[in-house]
């Protein structure tokens, strides 16, 4: 990394660059994060800065959006400010964003993008914003004014946690359905108000025992309500069972949840899940029963006896369940390449390896005489058929070449690459490979894992403006192979 700071004419200077492809970007305190020649602050805008020895760049230009505010005031039915209440900022996948994920991106969720309590005089500032369209959710949970109250020597904070909630978690302008909300939409530098009234309303308790696999209360075990739709960092809705085994979460409106359950105990973990509905009474009969779940063992190798990767490779099972199943498997591999899988319950899963060094890939995975990459993971009854064998390599291919404008034959700056497998499915979507292109018009697809892919370039576009693509071109490509592609699309003048 070379990394320099602009003096008050905002000018810059990099010396002594090696040669190389380099991503190259400027960051500012109240502006966003701006990629070189990049149109917009969009993920993955922008062009790749290639430089060969001895050359000079001396037009290195970037301009800097101002980045966008929500801010506001939340209140109770009475018009008193809300201390403590969480306002959450959520955000709607693009369609690009959607598109660059794959067949999951259609699963992907609305996804917070920050969150913040309110103070003591119930206002919020959520800062750093792209331009764009945002949903404004409020929920109270009373963990903010529990620490401030302790802090005070007073023990308000306390009741509250314990009686739950009596406002109901609403959206933007006011409303309690994600269906019904109205987007806030702020333009660059803009600083928007969202404010809220909280909605006093009955709510209800869950509650009920979590049972541990030998028949046991489970004790110290963590409880969650989580609804699909919305990937949250907290929903205050969450509870730990007690020595009996017991749990209780308080503060809970109408509505379909899933009842989640885990622990970890000696090495295993331990969970459960469930769906509830949830109306107008209080719910107190539910029985979680913790199962082991599955025990995975596998082996990981290295392809062609090359040297294992080093640093601290791990595997990862991913659920693809549609209704926001957050289920999921986790283990470093041992020195000998074994790892073990556990509390993996029923369902299907995707896997991945993280932690390998770049250049590395998993070339085959195989569950028993199942392919992974085709099939994923199945696990049902608690149990899988086989051992789960991994093989990496770092034997990958690399797809080059060029885009141009197919009228005037000029390179074409930061245009988006993608290689996905053919077919592209939840299994195999972690071996698709993105690029773009440098400021000749250049770019590399670097480290492919071999196999079919179909390659496709984009445009990005400016304002609401669709993006210009180009067909998808199929290429089968071998270990090692160098592959060349060359794209031609048309743009549009003002592009």
């Amino acid at each position: 990394m070379y990394a320099t700071t602009t003096d008050n004419e905002g000018h810059f200077e990099l010396k002594q660059v090696e040669a190389g492809r380099y991503e190259f970007f400027a960051t500012h305190i109240g502006y966003l994060e701006q990629r070189y020649q990049a149109k917009s602050t969009e993920e993955g805008e922008g062009a790749v800065l290639a430089l060969v020895s001895g050359q000079e760049v001396n037009d290195a230009m970037f301009r800097l959006i101002r980045a966008s505010v929500i801010t506001g005031k939340v209140v109770d039915d009475n018009g008193e400010p809300m201390m403590g209440v969480n306002v959450s900022v959520l955000h709607k996948p693009t369609e690009s964003e959607q598109e660059d994920e794959g067949p999951r991106g259609k699963k992907l969720e609305m996804t917070s993008v920050s969150v913040v309590p309110t103070d003591d005089r119930g206002e919020y500032r959520v800062f750093g914003l792209k331009p764009g369209e945002y949903f404004v959710k409020a929920v109270e949970t009373g963990e903010s004014m529990f620490y401030y109250e302790q802090m005070q020597g007073s023990s308000g904070g306390t009741v509250l946690r314990e009686l739950g909630s009596q406002y109901a978690p609403i959206f933007y302008p006011g409303v309690l359905q994600m269906d019904q909300a109205q987007a806030v939409t702020v333009t660059a530098g803009e600083e928007a108000q969202a404010d809220l009234a909280m909605r006093g309303i009955r709510l209800v308790e869950v509650a009920g025992r979590v049972i541990g696999p030998d028949g046991s209360p489970a004790v110290r075990c963590y409880v969650h309500l989580s609804q699909a739709g919305i990937s949250e960092w907290d929903s205050g809705l969450s509870s730990g069972t007690d020595s009996k085994g017991e749990f209780s979460i308080k503060g809970v409106p109408p509505g379909s949840y899933f009842v989640s359950a885990g622990v970890r105990e000696k090495d295993k973990f331990y969970n459960t899940r469930q769906k509830v509905e949830v109306g107008d009474a209080k719910i107190d009969s539910i029985v979680l029963v913790l199962g082991t779940g599955a025990t995975i063992h596998g082996r990981l190798a290295i392809a062609s006896g090359a040297p294992a990767p080093s640093g601290r490779v791990r595997v990862h099972l991913d659920s693809i369940a549609d209704e926001g199943d957050p289920g999921f498997g986790y283990a470093e591999i041992n020195k000998d390449g074994s790892f073990e899988l556990d509390g993996i319950s029923d369902g299907t899963y995707a896997l991945a390896a993280g932690g390998l060094e770049q250049g590395w890939f998993v070339k085959s995975a195989h569950l028993g005489s199942e392919d992974v990459l085709l099939k994923g993971v199945q696990v049902e009854n608690n149990a899988v058929a086989g051992r789960l064998d991994i093989v990496v390599s770092a034997d990958g291919g690399q797809i080059e070449g060029t885009a141009t404008d197919s009228d005037k034959n000029l390179p074409l700056v930061g245009v988006q690459l993608r290689a996905s497998p053919e077919p592209e499915t939840d299994y195999n979507h972690f071996r698709s490979r993105r690029a773009s292109t440098d400021q000749n018009g250049h770019f590399v697809l670097k480290d492919v894992p071999p196999g079919k892919y179909k390659v496709s370039a984009k445009v990005p576009s400016s304002g609401n403006a669709p993006a210009i693509k180009s067909d998808p071109v199929t290429v089968d490509l071998a270990e090692r192979e160098h592959r060349s592609l060359d794209f031609k699309l048309t743009v549009p003048k003002s592009e």
